[in-house]
């Protein structure tokens, strides 16, 4: 586990799993830039630096990056957590609207291109050895989700990410985790489903898969639907369908 000296990097910090996670880095010493759109309901708290950033511009990257050398602190883990789902119907009335272009563009941005770039503007910055890039995905990167296929297709995408820069980053020390979490109660997953994790088990578990440097944080039934899709992949698909 990288030493609670480095800085701790969390975007999507004020609710649900990053609201989550940012307590749980706090809790273990390490000092945390907590970053989100709206950070007016982050409490001022010892060792907590709150950073208003919309990740899916380029302006957001760079108010990172400068903010993180401000604090003068290498980057022990950086956790890419920030993202949104829509659904988009290529075939229904929506698809039409002229709005839609620029929706489905922010949601690639926040759900792909900013992991990319954070991990680019990063990395001279974090702990080498030692240092951790977490990328929460989800189970949709395996099975699409039909009614939310940009979301699906973004999270595919940064799963590939991940799995691309583990082999690049192997020799300078630096750690690769994918995060997938089942359905976790947030307002992301209000209305859908049963069974859901809170949003604290799923910080901790990617907080263990940091300190034990584990590829994988996907604790739960997130875990079994990624084995039952090694065997039955037309199985999970449809279960995953009808989420």
């Amino acid at each position: 586990m990288p030493n609670a000296q480095g800085l701790a990097v969390i975007t999507g910090a004020s609710r649900g799993i990053g609201l989550a996670l940012v307590n749980r880095y706090l809790e273990a010493g390490f000092p945390v830039l907590a970053i989100a759109r709206d950070t007016t309901v982050l409490p001022a708290r010892k060792n907590l630096t709150a950073l208003d950033a919309d990740l899916a511009g380029r302006a957001g990257i760079t108010r990172v990056a400068e903010a993180v050398k401000r604090l003068g602190l290498p980057v022990a883990v950086l956790i890419n957590n920030a993202g949104v789902q829509n659904a988009v119907d290529f075939t229904g009335p929506d698809s039409a609207n002229p709005e839609w272009p620029d929706c489905i563009r922010d949601e690639i941005a926040l759900n792909l291109t900013a992991p990319v770039l954070l991990a680019l503007c990063l990395l001279p910055l974090m702990l080498r050895p030692g240092g951790t890039i977490v990328n929460v995905t989800s189970l949709v990167s395996r099975q699409p989700k039909p009614s939310a296929p940009v979301y699906s297709a973004s999270k595919a995408g940064l799963a590939s990410f991940t799995q691309s820069l583990r082999v690049q980053l192997r020799s300078e020390g630096i750690h690769l985790v994918e995060a997938v979490p089942p359905l976790v109660d947030t307002g992301m997953t209000a209305g859908r489903g049963s069974g859901k994790i809170s949003p604290e088990a799923m910080a901790d578990a990617i907080f263990s898969s940091v300190r034990d440097r584990k590829r994988l944080a996907a604790p739960g039934l997130s875990r079994r639907v990624l084995l039952l899709n090694r065997v039955w992949p037309e199985l999970v698909g449809k279960i995953l369908a009808r989420s």
